[in-house]
């Protein structure tokens, strides 16, 4: 199914020699601490792994999404704190606004995402009924009000904000309703006075990933980094979330196969009765359903990334490899506790119980389960109701 050319390969195993080198040494101590390395951060810029998604054109590697998943997947395998990082600032920062942005933010912007600044994607709001808000003065937007869960943005240079810019009506049902008018918006953390960052502690699974809280107060933007046009914010936020949840999908697996190469070393090394418990028939189910699940998520998670590389739809696919990928390596890691036993619930020496709280979270970021079953749905229904 899948022609992985020579840079694929090649990217693979570049990938996995950092994360074995650099980011599996210091995943136990930066999970247990909740610290974000800032140096480890420096060496993915200096290594390339930070400019994969950017054209080469801006400096960065201009990488496709198959290549660039097989990095992502390396990088979870190893410590999936570290490939959200990458991923957030990747999948929905730097594709954005290489989609999206005018010429002039593109040059101010891509070239620093590939070589040093990190980004963050606002769209969480800490009170949906009370969302952030920018009013229009001529030629500055004014920022107002809190993001809550944002991965990357205590710590982020460049910061895409969705905010409310005004009101827009539509005709629905033969009457006309208003609705919030949303935009993407940039935010230069170094250039924001009213810009207040916390960090959320206390989270189940990538701990390490700095996750946190924006209070925007009076934030004064120039009206000219509107990422795109005005009020396409939502639309953009759905497209680049689209694209993100392949890169989910393949963090996901990273941490499934992490946890199945913990589960099978734990099982030819642990001894009862005189033999390795890999010789009970229990066992080896637990490992041979792992394996096959996780076969199954990374190949619909690399289908959906060729789907995007193509230029087709990928919507739907992309749902479909974030929903299933995210269960399987909770399936996974499940297992790969159970074969562990007693020793599997402590937090040393093995890893496999960080392995089980990151796992659950790949089934919340980027949307839940359940949203990914409705954008399924509406794909597999859309048009069927008028073709009866």
């Amino acid at each position: 199914m899948f022609d992985v050319s020579e840079r694929q390969a090649a990217t693979r195993a570049w990938a996995r020699a950092f994360a074995d080198e650099e980011v599996a040494p210091r995943a136990a101590e930066m999970d247990r601490s909740e610290r974000y390395d800032r140096a480890l951060v420096d060496a993915m810029f200096s290594a390339g792994l930070m400019g994969m998604l950017v054209p080469e054109g801006h400096g960065g590697r201009g990488a496709g999404m198959l290549e660039y998943v097989t990095a992502v997947e390396e990088l979870a395998r190893a410590d999936a704190s570290t490939a959200l990082v990458m991923s957030i600032h990747s999948s929905l920062v730097v594709a954005l606004l290489t989609e999206f942005a005018s010429d002039v933010i593109k040059d101010h912007t891509l070239r620093a995402l590939a070589d040093e600044a990190v980004g963050a994607f606002a769209l969480t709001e800490l009170d949906p009924e009370c969302p952030t808000t920018a009013d229009g003065d001529g030629d500055v937007f004014v920022v107002n009000g809190t993001k809550m869960y944002i991965t990357n943005g205590p710590v982020a240079d460049l910061i895409v904000v969705f905010t409310v810019t005004g009101e827009v009506e539509s005709e629905r049902g033969g009457k006309v309703v208003k609705r919030p008018e949303t935009s993407a918006i940039l935010v230069e953390a170094d250039h924001a006075a009213g810009l207040t960052r916390a960090n959320v502690t206390g989270r189940l699974g990538m701990r390490a990933a700095p996750v946190g809280r924006l209070e925007f107060r009076d934030v004064r933007v120039p009206a000219a980094h509107v990422v795109g046009t005005r009020g396409a914010g939502f639309k953009i936020a759905m497209k680049v979330l689209d694209a993100g949840r392949v890169a989910a999908a393949a963090m996901a697996v990273g941490i499934g196969q992490a946890a199945l190469e913990a589960a099978k070393s734990r099982a030819l090394s642990r001894v009862t009765g005189g033999r390795p418990i890999a010789k009970h028939q229990a066992i080896q189910f637990m490992i041979a359903e792992a394996a096959t699940r996780l076969e199954a998520a990374r190949a619909l998670t690399y289908r959906a990334a060729q789907v995007v590389d193509a230029g087709e739809p990928f919507s739907e696919i992309a749902a479909q490899a974030k929903l299933f990928a995210s269960e399987t390596a909770s399936f996974v890691a499940s297992r790969s506790l159970q074969v562990h036993g007693g020793s599997g619930i402590l937090a040393e020496p093995h890893p496999v119980e960080r392995y089980f709280r990151d796992a659950r979270v790949t089934e919340i970021i980027e949307g839940t389960s359940e949203i990914q079953k409705l954008v399924i749905a509406g794909n597999e229904l859309r048009g069927q109701e008028t073709s009866r």
